[in-house]
């Protein structure tokens, strides 16, 4: 018998909706909304687009890059659901561009919008150039010597009712996060979140895409949170200075296709730049068995302060 898909497949799953259009799509399971709120947490929606691009390309295509701007709030309610347009933007040999609108409820609103690039893994790149980051030093620690659920306390700790730090609720989470070698120094930009991921269940197929889709979901959990942890006097105790958190832009690129959600993964965030209500977010992600890079992210999110006479 074949195993039942994971949380994250499920996640991540769209269908196709052929009386609609040729490259329409929709979310295949019901949204659910983040514990702070009533908006649909939007990595779901980063991974349904590169679902829905990957299934109008050949299947030795790979994304390889993926930018995503966030317009509108998407909540989830039983009956709505997302609707992806793809438009097949470029077709090439070796490479291929998708642009994905979505939109949702009866006005058709575009809430969201992506640029996927695809590139063909059957056409080798000779001479390339090929180098990376090293993997952070892990002195020695293993992913089995964390606690599985430190993540979720260290969120519930640190958070108060309301915060983009709330951890979901089991039924929905996805991945096994496990949490180590935080480094807080008086910079932001000198601060550093890492961890251990992995979905929480092996995935029940090998796709390509299905892997890229799940790892562009977990890329997006809680990261604005680096900005916050890395300035707990202003944010302060439990997050109490924070009214608002949202991501605007996330972009991905992916370095290696073979890699797998579902192996043990060490990701490392930081930040460089806060202004304007806005901060900028860094993410990268390497291959626990071959210390190589297979992904890396920058995201700008918007984040919100009391005003000083309301702080408590």
């Amino acid at each position: 018998m074949r195993a039942q898909p994971a949380i994250i497949q499920r996640h991540v799953a769209v269908q196709h909706l052929p009386d609609v259009g040729t490259d329409v799509y929709v979310n295949e399971q019901p949204l659910t909304a983040q514990p702070s709120g009533r908006a649909v947490f939007g990595g779901l929606l980063i991974a349904q687009a590169i679902s829905a691009a990957s299934a109008t390309v050949a299947p030795d295509l790979h994304v390889y890059s993926s930018h995503s701007t966030f317009l509108r709030p998407v909540t989830a309610t039983a009956r709505e659901r997302v609707v992806y347009q793809v438009d097949r933007t470029a077709d090439g040999q070796s490479y291929a561009t998708r642009l994905v609108r979505a939109a949702q409820g009866d006005s058709g609103s575009c809430v969201y919008i992506a640029t996927i690039s695809f590139q063909s893994s059957k056409v080798p790149v000779a001479n390339a150039l090929d180098y990376g980051p090293p993997m952070p030093d892990l002195e020695g620690l293993g992913p089995l010597e964390i606690p599985e659920d430190l993540n979720r306390i260290m969120l519930a700790a640190a958070s108060s009712p309301g915060s983009p730090l709330q951890p979901v609720s089991s039924e929905v989470e996805a991945s096994d996060r496990r949490p180590f070698g935080f480094v807080l120094a008086n910079k932001p930009g000198d601060c550093r979140v890492r961890s251990f991921v992995r979905s929480q269940q092996p995935l029940n197929v090998k796709s390509v895409s299905v892997h890229q889709a799940a790892l562009a979901y977990m890329s997006d959990e809680i990261l604005l949170g680096m900005a916050i942890y890395a300035n707990p006097d202003i944010v302060g105790d439990a997050t109490q200075n924070v009214t608002m958190g949202a991501t605007l832009n996330h972009m991905i690129h992916f370095h290696d296709s073979t890699a797998r959600v579902d192996d043990w993964l060490v990701i490392e965030r930081t930040t460089s730049w806060g202004g304007n209500g806005r901060v900028l977010l860094h993410e990268n992600t390497w291959d626990l068995k071959t210390g190589r890079l297979v992904m890396t992210c920058i995201q700008e999110a918007l984040i919100r302060l009391k005003d000083e006479d309301s702080k408590l």
